[in-house]
């Protein structure tokens, strides 16, 4: 009886882990360093996630050294065909990837801000994308940029290779 019980408990814990996995299957985050546009600038700097998922799919900034009270332009953009590094201050800039739904991006009084973006009909698919954030008002030259990557199960970077 005992025997069965413990046997029922593994079976109804292992179930309940395949459950878990079986729910983010498909997920996969990629990662950003926000670092200053502009030659020579050591601000503003920070870091950026996005998360493709089936169904609800999210990307984060966190940047600091940004003017305090302001509000900044952010976006995820799809790479510019020929471009190799999109966060040089003369880069082309792609499109922006008009599928997210971008929150505000305020600096705090320390000049630190956070927003988050959200999109139901994002998939990452062949393309390559970055984070960038542009100078206040509207869509001014970028200050800080970063392009996103993904580790892959062996370590090796998915995505935009800056080589």
């Amino acid at each position: 009886m005992m025997i069965r019980f413990v046997s029922l408990a593994i079976a109804g814990v292992l179930v309940l882990a395949g459950v878990a996995v079986a729910n983010h299957k498909g997920a996969k985050a990629y990662k950003a360093d926000l670092d200053p546009v502009a030659v020579g600038a050591t601000t503003p700097t920070g870091k950026a996630k996005l998360v493709d998922s089936k169904k609800n799919n999210k990307v984060k900034v966190h940047v600091k050294g940004l003017e305090p009270g302001t509000t900044y332009e952010w976006h995820v953009h799809v790479l510019a065909t020929g471009v190799t590094d999109p966060c040089t201050p003369t880069a082309t800039q792609g499109p922006i990837d008009t599928r997210f739904t971008y929150g505000a991006l305020t600096g705090n009084e320390a000049g630190n801000a956070s927003a988050k973006g959200k999109s139901t009909t994002f998939d990452w698919g062949t393309d390559e994308y970055y984070v960038n954030v542009h100078t206040p008002p509207g869509l001014g030259p970028p200050i800080t940029c970063g392009v996103l990557t993904r580790k892959g199960p062996q370590g090796e970077a998915k995505g935009h290779d800056k080589s």
